[in-house]
């Protein structure tokens, strides 16, 4: 039986309260509860061993803004690299090295970015296992110009208590889904995330406009649909709106900030939340695209 939890609603206060089955009034999952349970009896939660949390959505959800939100509100955007509690890495980092042919293709607007088999898994989950160990390491920055990984440019990842990893397919490859203490879901309307896209591009990755419009029709949205809207029933939490939905986000800072004040030997604790409606139909309609 799901006990997922859902932030929805609109146009009021309850824009980002949680909205459960009735008796189900936790923020995270009975799974995800039972999974950090088992991680905490692994590794104890010592120091700097981190609370992975998984952010996935479609193209120009606002994935990075909802993390970059939850950093400022933390008080760690300002913090150098070594000092920081919280940290976020996006999945883009780990597109896999393009062939000659791809790397034409791409270059023309051809080739399919949103396409699970377009990112290194392999390298992702040895990463990820090795942040879980505390280790530094090495992430790779991509560049959206060239459409290949940085050769001289990377971020350097310090142990941190907590870690985001944003991308559009996180919750795709069963062995990097599992890793995940938390799960969130940015759920922002179909015409929105377009609208953010097409600028987005053309501005910051130098591309015109109908090579992301043709981008978009082709690849972009049959693979959202095919294989990262199918992912969200693997979410803990469902934010819609994304980053202008201030309640939701404040509600996910308050239970990081509640982990980031506990004693590494502590157990974290999944509290639950003063149920504002037992239906969920009170929150008004639901803020899916689809």
């Amino acid at each position: 039986m799901s006990m997922s939890a859902v932030l929805r609603g609109r146009g009021s206060v309850r824009s980002g309260l949680l909205f459960v089955k009735k008796s189900y009034r936790l923020i995270y999952t009975q799974k995800m509860a039972e999974k950090s349970a088992e991680y905490t009896s692994t590794n104890g939660f010592e120091s700097k061993t981190p609370f992975l949390i998984g952010v996935a959505g479609g193209t120009a959800s606002g994935k990075s803004t909802v993390c970059q939100r939850i950093v400022e509100k933390l008080g760690q955007q300002h913090k150098e690299q070594t000092e920081r509690r919280v940290v976020c890495i996006s999945q883009d980092s780990f597109y896999r090295t393009l062939s000659p042919s791809e790397r034409m293709r791409a270059e023309r607007g051809q080739f399919n970015f949103d396409h699970p088999d377009a990112f290194d898994d392999k390298k992702l989950l040895a990463v990820l296992k090795d942040i879980l160990a505390g280790k530094k390491v090495e992430v790779p920055e991509y560049d959206y110009i060239t459409n290949s990984i940085s050769p001289h440019r990377s971020h350097t990842i310090y142990p941190a208590d907590v870690v985001l990893i944003e991308g559009i397919l996180v919750f795709y490859f069963p062995e990097v889904r599992e890793l995940f203490h938390m799960k969130l879901f940015v759920d922002t309307d179909s015409d929105t995330r377009l609208a953010r896209r097409v600028p987005r591009d053309i501005m910051e990755r130098g591309r015109d406009l109908e090579q992301v419009l043709n981008q978009y029709m082709n690849f972009v949205k049959p693979a959202f649909e095919e294989f990262c809207l199918p992912t969200k029933k693997f979410a803990d939490v469902i934010i819609p709106r994304g980053a202008d939905n201030l309640v939701a986000i404040d509600l996910i800072v308050q239970h990081i900030s509640d982990y980031l004040k506990r004693s590494p030997s502590e157990k974290p604790e999944f509290a639950s939340v003063p149920s504002v409606s037992d239906s969920p139909h009170r929150s008004g309609k639901s803020g899916r695209p689809h």
